[in-house]
């Protein structure tokens, strides 16, 4: 609990049931814009406290949930946006990684570095909608933009991710 802050045994029930539902659904996005475990765990940390800081703020109950991806999905795009800025990478610079894992093998490895090539909205729009099943509109509103953003950022990644392989 933040200091400072008085929460009902309710409010703070509601966030503990919200939080255990979603939690590795909240990871696999992090992880998935991030691409490195602990900034991943980190950039999670980050969001359920920014979350739990304005959780009584949030009057449609029902949207809970989309409220709380959406804190993570904007996050952690703005982590990435900030550790490149910073001059940090959190990719990893070589394949090797990927390689030495043997659930990588031939084109999953080409997979995975083609992946790892599209920016932080590109990634947050693919995994959102082909992993999760969210909505074009749906995407929009986790990724607070347009739908016809959405659209552009997987077009654009689908295009990125197809030249990548076929060049592998």
């Amino acid at each position: 609990m933040v200091p400072g802050t008085v929460r009902t045994a309710d409010a703070e029930a509601g966030f503990d049931a919200l939080l255990n539902a979603q939690r590795q659904r909240l990871y696999g996005v992090a992880y998935s814009i991030l691409r490195d475990h602990a900034e991943a765990e980190d950039a999670l940390q980050d969001a359920l406290l920014k979350a739990w800081r304005s959780w009584d703020s949030l009057r449609d109950e029902g949207a809970r949930t989309t409220w709380l991806v959406r804190i993570c999905v904007n996050h952690c795009i703005n982590r990435r946006k900030g550790l490149r800025l910073r001059g940090f990478t959190t990719a990893p610079r070589s394949d090797d990684a990927a390689v030495a894992d043997p659930r990588f093998e031939g084109r999953l490895v080409d997979l995975d570095r083609s992946y790892r090539k599209l920016s932080p909205r590109q990634r947050a729009a693919v995994f959102l909608h082909y992993h999760h099943g969210y909505s074009i509109d749906e995407c929009a509103d986790l990724m607070s933009c347009g739908s016809g953003s959405v659209r552009t950022h997987l077009a654009r990644a689908m295009a990125s991710m197809r030249k990548e392989m076929a060049h592998a």
